[in-house]
Order: structure tokens, then C-alpha cells, then sequence
């Protein structure tokens, strides 16, 4: 059976504010017990199409992982020597005007959160290292500037024995 209200004997008051009388009231009682089992029944088929959904879709993110992590072998980024990485690492570096500055989102720190063989490539590369600018406010805390000294001190021996160029 369509589940339609237009088919109801109750079509004309449906949606309106009509009080049915309790005769009424019986009719409509009447009329409920069969949709209520129908609902139940597509309920029940809604779960289970759901769970074969959810099941499928499990299925689909394990493949998907699977495929990924092997493109991601095909990677030919993979296959660059670390020497060229290194060089593509410099080129990468603020213009000679400008200097490096300590943040992660910039050269020469971002090549150290890629992965384990780029971070190794960019700390083994002096030439990153060599220029930097940094702000040292009055009002930071003993902890703090001991902390951005070691980290700049730290920056600065990367360079090995190049020339530096620094702003402060």
C-alpha cells in the first residue's frame, strides 16, 4: 500500500484544526497499527541497508589506504638524490635580500617536517643555515630567551664554516 495522506478518509482535517469527535478518534486509532508495522519493517531494512553501506565503505578506505600507500612509493621526488635535494632546498631560500627567519612554514625549517631523509638532507646542508633574522623583545622571560638563544646558536652552527649573514 502508498502511504498518502491524500488517500486518507481523513485527507480533508489533516493539517488543519479540526477536533475530531471520538468516534473519529477510534477511526484513526484504527488506521495506525498497519503503517506502524510498515515503518518498523522499512526501519529494520534502513538498518541493515546501512550496515552493508557502513561495511562497503570500510571495504572502500582499507583499498583506498592500500593504493596510496603504494603510489606513494611510485613517488618520483623518491628517486631525487639527496645532493639535488639539497640544492633544490637552497634555491628555495628567501632572495638575497632577505633573510631566513625561524618559522616553520618557511625555508629552511619546513624541509624538516616532511619526513626523516629530508630533515636529515636540510640539517646536513650548510648553505640553509647561513643567513638569519631574528627578534629578541625586551619583555620575554629568562626561560623563553634562554630557549630562542639555543635555538638561534643552534641555527648558526648548522652553517658549519660559511660566512653569516644576520639581522637582529
Amino acid at each position: 500500500m502508498i502511504w498518502d495522506t491524500v488517500q486518507s478518509p481523513f485527507a480533508s482535517v489533516i493539517g488543519t484544526n479540526y477536533v475530531p469527535s471520538t468516534a473519529e478518534l477510534e477511526k484513526v486509532k484504527d488506521l495506525l497499527p498497519q503503517p506502524q508495522i510498515e515503518l518498523s519493517k522499512v526501519l529494520s531494512e534502513i538498518d541493515r541497508v546501512q550496515a552493508a553501506l557502513d561495511d562497503l565503505l570500510s571495504q572502500k578506505q582499507s583499498i583506498e589506504n592500500y593504493i596510496d600507500a603504494h603510489k606513494s612509493l611510485l613517488s618520483p621526488v623518491r628517486r631525487i638524490p639527496p645532493e639535488t635535494l639539497a640544492e633544490i632546498f637552497i634555491h628555495c631560500l628567501p632572495a638575497d635580500s632577505l633573510y631566513a627567519v625561524r618559522n616553520l612554514a618557511e625555508a629552511p625549517l619546513i624541509f624538516t617536517t616532511i619526513c626523516h631523509d629530508w630533515r636529515q638532507i636540510a640539517l646536513n646542508t650548510p648553505q640553509l643555515w647561513r643567513s638569519l633574522h631574528f627578534f629578541l623583545p625586551s619583555h620575554l622571560s629568562d626561560d623563553v630567551f634562554s630557549r630562542r638563544m639555543a635555538g638561534i646558536t643552534l641555527w648558526l652552527e648548522r652553517s658549519g664554516s660559511l660566512p653569516l649573514s644576520i639581522s637582529f
